[in-house]
């Protein structure tokens, strides 16, 4: 296929002298407003604070001090059963992604590919034991399913997740999936530690990794890692077909595509 360009730009340092750069400082009130931001990002429904506060092992003044404050801010939003994420960050994710050179070569590929046009293609990155979805073309044709930027999946049951863990050293991937083993979304799911090493290697030697129906029944998604000079997973495109359209050599010809 054709390749996305993982030269990516240094990034923007502060004008600081070699001391200040080398002293790092953390503010333990961002440290905490950010750990309750990913907690609520990661749980489906609202938190109240007794329940953030246990989680994070918080006091709860401290807890209700935050959440009102981001709420005020508007990255969270207050319900009658606790918080939730607020509108606020998509504009930061927004400003991120449009700046991001891969997902900026990602739009060229697909939008240039007679073949990728015609699918469903994500692009996304490994974040811990999930992915999440940096860029989206959902195709006209109903998949059942629909994909957007900023959306978190388990790495375990994707096809670019399973993909890029492929590609990690195995120290790295056990520390990701170290935790409770993710409830399966379909009967196909993956179901545990055991059955995802047994297939990894058939993932590294097709060069690309299969999601049979492990999302959502009756859909299919090819994915593969894109690598960067250290050969490390960058990130991961991937192909997503309803199951009748994956015929056993449209799957090899995509598959062979995004390898």
């Amino acid at each position: 296929m054709h390749e996305l360009s993982t030269d990516l730009p240094e990034p923007w340092e502060a004008d600081l002298s070699d001391a200040e750069r080398s002293e790092k400082r953390l503010v333990p009130a961002v440290e905490r407003a950010v750990a309750i931001m990913d907690l609520l990002a990661d749980t489906p429904r609202p938190m109240g604070v007794s329940d953030i506060a246990r989680d994070l092992g918080l006091p709860k003044s401290s807890v209700y001090g935050i959440c009102e404050t981001l709420t005020d801010l508007g990255l969270l939003r207050p319900g009658p059963s606790g918080y939730g994420p607020g509108p606020r960050p998509l504009r930061w994710s927004s400003a991120y992604l449009s700046r991001t050179s891969l997902v900026q070569e990602f739009r060229i590929l697909v939008a240039q590919d007679a073949v990728l046009s015609g699918y469903t293609v994500t692009l996304s990155a490994l974040d811990g034991a999930n992915v999440v979805y940096l860029a989206c073309q959902n195709a006209d044709k109903p998949l059942g399913f629909t994909f957007q930027a900023g959306q978190h999946l388990p790495a375990v049951f994707t096809a670019t997740g399973k993909a890029m863990l492929a590609a990690l050293p195995e120290e790295d991937r056990r520390a990701r999936l170290a935790g409770p083993w993710h409830p399966p979304f379909t009967r196909n799911s993956v179901p545990d530690a055991a059955a995802f090493e047994a297939q990894l290697p058939r993932w590294r030697a097709l060069g690309y990794a299969i999601d049979n129906g492990e999302i959502r029944e009756g859909m299919i998604c090819l994915g593969a890692a894109v690598l960067n000079a250290a050969q490390k997973p960058l990130a991961g495109i991937a192909i997503s077909l309803t199951s009748a359209e994956a015929r056993p050599e449209v799957q090899e010809t995509l598959g062979q595509l995004i390898a």
